[in-house]
């Protein structure tokens, strides 16, 4: 079987582009993986790759502060 490498509709480009940029802030790991695609896959080869790889270590450096800094903790403990 061959795969086509033709590039992808310039529509679906731009919605993988924005759920890149949503997964690099709210899910890190899951935003650096689909930047590294957009990054290097022939059919839906982004500028925007390389963006969301940085976005998504800068978000994963700020989910690491809040959650070191005890952001998420409950600050009540009396159940």
């Amino acid at each position: 079987m061959k795969r086509s490498s033709s590039p992808a509709d310039p529509v679906v480009i731009t919605r993988l582009v924005v759920v890149g940029y949503i997964l690099a802030i709210s899910l890190p790991p899951l935003g650096f993986g689909f930047g590294i695609v957009l990054t290097f896959a022939r059919s839906v080869r982004s500028k925007h790759g390389p963006w969301i790889v940085l976005a998504s270590i800068v978000g994963g450096v700020i989910w690491a502060v809040l959650i070191s800094g005890g952001a998420l903790t409950a600050s009540n403990q009396s159940y």
